[in-house]
């Protein structure tokens, strides 16, 4: 069970938010590369991106960061969510080095693109499952669905999607521990490996995860930037 730091993109810079709100920023490191550069020298050879401005756009806003840490950094995973919207971006992201691509709006939205896009790049999409009070969101989490996780995954069981990252909204940012209920439940319907997100506050949430079947990592954003989780320790832990 792999934890995976997270750096999150804003106007360019490294940054946290409080249950995806745009207007709870917090600064963390102004250049993503310099974050990125922290945790690899950490250990981590994964880096979950997020350009939270593309996210909200519906196009990329902060490729530019994202490319210069490839740069860098060749032999570093870099799995990127936010602004992918058709298959254009798609290409262009994965023609700039970027490893694997989260797509979540699109697949609540539009049923045939993302089916078309995990065709094109077999086992280089993650689905982006993001639920709030039990029901997907989508478009930066700030429009609700009447989908539920379970519709999704069975829409999609067929496709040759590389793991689903959950994210219970209602967690993300809070230091307030992962929903390990229905973390379990996404587990136990999903084929796919499975990647926890919202939420992990120490090292006990990533021993919780870990002992979920199919839980393959945990993403870990403010209980990394604030100190709440040694990141060597747990890499060596897992």
């Amino acid at each position: 069970m792999l934890p995976i730091p997270a750096i999150d993109i804003q106007s360019g810079k490294c940054v946290r938010l409080q249950k995806g709100d745009l207007s709870s920023t917090k600064i963390y490191f102004e250049k993503p590369i310099d974050a990125a550069a922290h945790w690899i020298k950490e250990g981590t050879k994964k880096l979950h991106l997020v350009d939270l401005d593309g996210a909200k756009s519906g196009k990329p806003e902060n490729l530019e960061c994202v490319l210069e840490i490839k740069k860098k950094f060749p032999d570093v995973i870099l799995q990127l969510g936010g602004g992918v919207r058709d298959l254009d971006t798609l290409e262009l992201i994965f023609d700039s080095g970027v490893d694997d691509v989260i797509l979540g709006s699109i697949a609540i939205k539009n049923k045939e693109l993302f089916t078309q896009a995990c065709i094109t790049y077999p086992e280089k999409i993650i689905l982006g499952i993001d639920a709030i009070n039990g029901f997907l969101a989508a478009e930066a989490w700030t429009e609700a669905s009447k989908l539920s996780a379970s519709d999704l995954i069975s829409s999609y069981k067929a496709l040759p999607i590389k793991s689903i990252i959950y994210t219970d909204i209602n967690k993300d940012g809070m230091l307030s521990g992962p929903n390990l209920e229905e973390t379990n439940e996404v587990a136990k319907l999903s084929p796919f490996p499975v990647i926890a997100s919202g939420g992990v506050k120490d090292i006990n949430d990533l021993i919780n995860l870990s002992k979920i079947p199919n839980v393959i990592g945990a993403i870990c954003g403010v209980s990394l930037y604030e100190n709440k989780i040694n990141f060597k320790e747990a890499l060596e832990m897992f």
